[in-house]
């Protein structure tokens, strides 16, 4: 399928080039090369390729610079365009999808994952020319906002492969864990090789036991060992032994015959097993094969050669061929130390018998005998253990270099050649252990001594002592082995003492796997059981943050992820839970542990009990005058010091300032983020305001969100500006929570003593009035008190009262909008809206809602317009007049409310209306109010048929996300966007969004506030469903709508006289 097919690649690396060129032409494309972006350009204009492969790092004009001016241009737009890059920052992902990338692949160059991406913009090429369709989203990546336009295709396209590549990452991290596994196995397999050599005594028991010990091996499947003649090093090498499942009878044929490993094991410059492919000696076991050939080297000559077979016919890897030249080592020095052993037996019976042969025979057995002791004292030489022969009264005879090495000196040029013990001093013959095993005929295996050489340093040794015995069985000296421990014991010692530190400390101590995923626990010590009642095989693999439960949104466990993310010490003091539910508090300490690499390979933690700590420290604060949350100090030592303020200001005739601090939205925080965050906000709070007033101030929480600010040093306007700004640009600055950006604003209220109050009480009092007058104001704001703020709290509470006798005694008023829809240009629905005419006044509701919602009446308002628009649809409908789907708003608190849904089910059963008839609207901003609730009984409603929308959308932050959470059928964009969409690009952009991510929900759209016809236009030719506003018709009381009904829209001419509706519909007028 890629024959012919005519690829370009854009790469500076002439190597890698020339590699990818090489592996696409051998599969039958054409391939161009071009060393930059700007080469690249020419030859697409020169000829367009059918896919652009190009590196993303070049000089001159990256990758990403080289896409977007390919796909710019409306001729090139279509030539799939792979970029080549290390994936390593998610922000590739958006890069790419903003330069218009059709997908990545990885170096180094996967090729059948690279071969199947060509096949695949082969085979779809067709399909992706008419998908070019942009689709604009709103991407939240690492706290930072991306808008991004591009194809769907183009999106899938890079989603799969960035999961492709994630998958393969992940097989690779497989494949490092299977690798370690099999290492562990290695190490373990030669820990009991060394132990089964260390046990072995002669020749023939080490061949034995170690061609058992290699079997144990991973994937050893047989093995057989090649031994060279002692005396004769040249002649050809014998089989020694063999154990698995092998053809002997076509083993020793093949080394008869000369197997390739006879020679292998010859070459003098061989120091590493290595593997061999289909050897002779292996024919009787089918095609296929390897065994690994690992040499025994005893100084710089090869001994033999030991021989293991893999199964499943593959090679061996690197790891397993380091452990084979390792055993070859280990078995080498076996076989020497056992034929050693022989060889002194053998070299005593020797001289012996030279000593009782006839004296004519003396010259040949001295001959014998100086080689026999050329031969020993070669082996001696090489040996890598002090080795030391003794005469039965314990007298050195000889010994050998490493001996010397280890005691530091030659004990046999001194004239008695003494012992010495651990402490450099002279040993009594009679205390001497190879003395005794002498005398009495033993032997001693792996004594550890401590000694102190005549060099002065002091070594640990591990000895074995044997006799050395004649033809007759007769004891006649002693043999020493002695191998130097010493750095080996100093590591277990501290191995020791720190493991015992750790096991006794009365703190809990865990460690885990930063190497495996998820950091699963490896170890706890027994204070981690005590205090936490978990048992260590319970917690074995688990991560440590099943401490936490549920209640895992603690400020300070920001701290110990920004010491994770960062691989630095963290501390934290964190609520955990015990086995059987019990909270504790944990001063948690983590410090990271690093390998030779100086990567993170474990972390330590360490967790401290502070519960009763922290109690009695609890006890303290709350006996002390301050807040228990914020630290700050509470009403009592505020009015303490407040009214000492007072005393000082009023003997020396000064003034000073007291501001109250509300901040704003803060219960929107609480309700959509939670108490924990919200907690954790007002702390940020109270440090951020302690950390911007002067220093003699007094910052105290009253409660809630309130926060008041003595400022005794603060005595004219301009200061107290001054004081203020600085807290407000303190406030102002975003808030990070658990991964949650948050921006702060506050309405603050302030006064002077004694202009504003001689007294703490009215001091407070005022500083409150003017805080609300703040809000009043529209948030965000600074107020300072002025008398005539008492008359607006009297007027607000007049207003309040009078709201309540409206509501009881039926006054307020609906007035219905009707709305267009675009398609059939008839009328398809009214937006309920309420109004309250008080005498001749006629009261907005934005100001007497914000107040019907701080008092709750929001509440008894919602009952009243459901039971009056459904009473009015009712009329309608008897009158054989069809409204469409009346729209009414629900406020936060009714969509908290669960009674609301039983209630509109009785109303709407009262009433005989079809579920098609009402349709209920919320505003973007409330979806973040007691998300679950809210949710609960939207759902509910949902089941009853009746139809959501979603009011004001494109106002707030958070409705893309909620969308698809919720059950919406509508959504209606919000005035803001249609005011200006004919004339503003931006908001003309950002409605055509809202209009295509609608449709591809299948969401209508409705669009609210068109008051021309060009408005009218542009949303016509955007596709939106219906609109309502002034150019359409003005808010009409019930009445004035029947005509609307009767002609299913505007009224006739004969009608517009009467009817208000008409003198609107068609010009530009304001809305109301």
């Amino acid at each position: 399928m890629l024959q012919g097919t005519d690829i370009l690649i854009v790469e500076d690396s002439a190597t890698q080039a020339l590699q990818l060129q090489a592996l696409l032409e051998g599969h039958g494309c054409r391939v161009r090369v071009a060393r930059d972006g700007y080469q690249a350009l020419r030859e697409v204009a020169g000829q367009p390729p059918t896919i652009m492969i190009s590196d993303i790092m070049m000089p001159g004009m990256d990758g990403y610079e080289l896409c977007s001016q390919l796909k710019a241009d409306p001729a090139t737009a279509m030539i799939p365009i792979i970029l080549v890059t290390t994936l390593s920052d998610p922000r590739d992902v958006m890069r790419g999808l903003s330069c218009g990338a059709d997908n990545f692949i990885l170096k180094p160059y996967d090729e059948k994952y690279l071969l199947s991406r060509i096949h695949y913009f082969l085979a779809n090429q067709a399909l992706r020319q008419p998908e070019r369709a942009a689709v604009g989203m709103a991407v939240m990546l690492e706290g930072e906002r991306h808008f991004i336009t591009s194809a769907r295709q183009q999106i899938l396209d890079l989603l799969i492969s960035t999961y492709e590549q994630s998958i393969q990452l992940n097989q690779d991290l497989q494949a490092k864990h299977a690798e370690l596994s099999r290492s562990h196995a290695l190490l373990d397999g030669l820990f009991r090789f060394s132990a089964a050599m260390s046990a072995a005594q002669t020749e023939h028991d080490v061949i034995g036991r170690a061609l058992e010990e290699v079997l144990a091996f991973p994937d050893g499947a047989a093995a057989w060992l090649l031994l060279a003649d002692t005396q004769a090093l040249a002649e050809p090498m014998q089989l020694a032994g063999w154990n698995g499942r092998l053809d002997e009878p076509a083993l020793r044929r093949a080394i008869a015959d000369g197997c390739p490993c006879l020679y292998a094991g010859r070459q003098e410059e061989l120091r590493q097993a290595f593997n061999i492919a289909q050897c002779p000696a292996l024919s009787g076991a089918g095609e296929g094969h390897w065994h690994a050939c690992s040499p025994l080297l005893l100084g710089d000559e090869v001994i033999g050669v030991l021989n293991v077979l893999r199964a499943g016919r593959v090679p061996w890897d690197e790891p397993a061929l380091d452990a084979f030249t390792m055993i070859g080592r280990q078995l080498a020095v076996a076989l020497a130390r056992a034929r050693m052993f022989e060889s002194l037996e053998s070299l005593v019976a020797e001289r012996t018998r030279a000593l009782r042969s006839e004296m004519g025979e003396r010259a040949r057995a001295e001959a014998a005998l100086r080689q026999s002791e050329a031969l020993l004292h070669k082996v001696l030489e090489t040996l890598p253990v002090g080795v030391w022969v003794t005469d039965e009264k314990g007298g050195i005879l000889l010994h050998n270099s490493e001996g010397e090495r280890i005691w530091g000196a030659n004990p046999g040029t001194e004239p008695q050649r003494r012992w010495y013990g651990p402490q450099g001093q002279q040993i009594a013959t009679d205390d001497r252990e190879l003395l005794r095993t002498i005398r009495h005929d033993g032997t001693v295996h792996n004594l550890v001594r401590q000694i102190l050489s005549f060099d002065g340093a002091a070594r640990t040794v591990l000895d074995a002592e044997v006799p050395l015995t004649d033809d007759d069985d007769q004891v006649r000296g002693g043999i020493l082995v002695e191998q130097d421990i010493t750095a080996q014991q100093v590591i277990d010692l501290e191995l020791r003492v720190r493991q015992r530190a750790i096991e006794a400390s009365v703190n809990a101590v865990l460690i885990t796997d930063n190497r495996r995923p998820d950091n699963p626990i490896i170890y706890v010590n027994p204070a981690f059981e005590r205090i936490t009642g978990y048992a260590r095989a319970t917690v074995i693999g688990r991560n440590c943050r099943f401490l936490q439960g549920r209640d895992t949104a603690q400020p300070e466990l920001t701290a110990i992820r920004r010491a994770l993310e960062n691989r630095h010490e963290g501390k934290a003091l964190l609520r955990n839970y015990r086995k059987d539910g019990s909270m504790f508090w944990n001063e948690l300490r983590v410090a990271p542990v690093r390998d030779s690499q100086g990567e993170v390979s474990h972390y330590i933690g360490v967790l401290n009990d502070v519960t009763e700590a922290k109690r009695y420290q609890e006890e303290l604060e709350r006996q002390a005058n301050f807040d228990t949350l914020t630290g700050l100090p509470n009403r009592n030592l505020l009015q303490d010091r407040l009214g000492q303020g007072i005393a000082v200001a009023r003997s020396k005739d000064e003034r000073f300032a007291v501001a109250l601090l509300d901040l704003d939205n803060f219960k929107y925080v609480n309700d959509s983020l939670g108490h924990t965050l919200g907690d954790a906000l007002l702390i940020e709070v109270a440090r951020r305001i302690e950390s911007s007033v002067p220093a003699l101030a007094t910052v105290s929480r009253l409660g809630g969100d309130d926060f008041v600010l003595l400022l005794p040093g603060v005595k004219t306007a301009e200061q107290l500006d001054l004081a203020l700004k600085n807290v407000t640009d303190q406030l102002n600055q975003p808030v990070e929570l658990s991964g949650t950006e948050l921006f702060l604003s506050a309405s603050i209220g302030c006064c002077f003593y004694p202009d504003d109050g001689s007294s703490v009480d009215e001091l407070l009092s005022n500083a409150d009035t003017a805080m609300y007058q703040a809000k009043a104001l529209g948030k965000s704001q600074v107020r300072c008190f002025a008398l005539h703020m008492n008359d607006r709290v009297q007027r607000r509470v007049e207003l309040e009262g009078a709201l309540r006798r409206a509501i009881a005694q039926d006054e307020l008023t609906m007035y219905y909008q009707p709305q267009l829809d675009l398609q059939s240009d008839r009328l398809c629905g009214f937006e309920a809206l309420l109004r309250w005419r008080r005498g001749e006044r006629l009261i907005s509701p934005l100001e007497f809602i914000p107040i019907a919602e701080e008092t709750g009446l929001i509440r008894e308002i919602d009952r009243y317009v459901i039971r009056a628009v459904f009473r009015q649809v009712e009329e309608w409908r008897a009158e054989g007049l069809d409204p469409g789907e009346v729209a009414i708003n629900i406020s936060a608190l009714s969509l908290q409310e669960a009674g609301i849904v039983p209630y509109i089910a009785a109303e709407m059963a009262s009433r005989r209306l079809p579920p098609d008839a009402i349709k209920l609207e919320v505003t973007e901003s409330l979806l973040m109010k007691n998300v679950d609730t809210a949710q609960q009984v939207m759902s509910e409603l949902k089941a009853l048929h009746l139809k959501w929308s979603i009011d004001d959308f494109g106002t707030g932050y958070s409705a893309l996300s909620y969308l698809r959470r919720y059950p919406f059928d509508q959504l209606k964009i919000d005035k803001s966007f249609i005011d200006d969409v004919n004339v503003n690009p931006e908001n003309a952009s950002m409605t055509r969004a809202i209009i295509s991510m609608a449709r591809s929900l299948r969401i209508a759209v409705i669009a609210e506030g068109v008051e021309n016809r060009e408005q009218l236009g542009f949303l016509v030719e955007a596709g939106c469903d219906q609109i309502q506003g002034y150019y359409y018709s003005p808010p009409l009381t019930a009445e004035a709508c029947r005509p609307w009904l009767i002609h299913r829209g505007p009224p006739g001419p004969d009608e517009a006289s009467a009817n208000p509706a008409r003198s609107h519909a068609g010009n530009d007028a304001p809305t109301g």
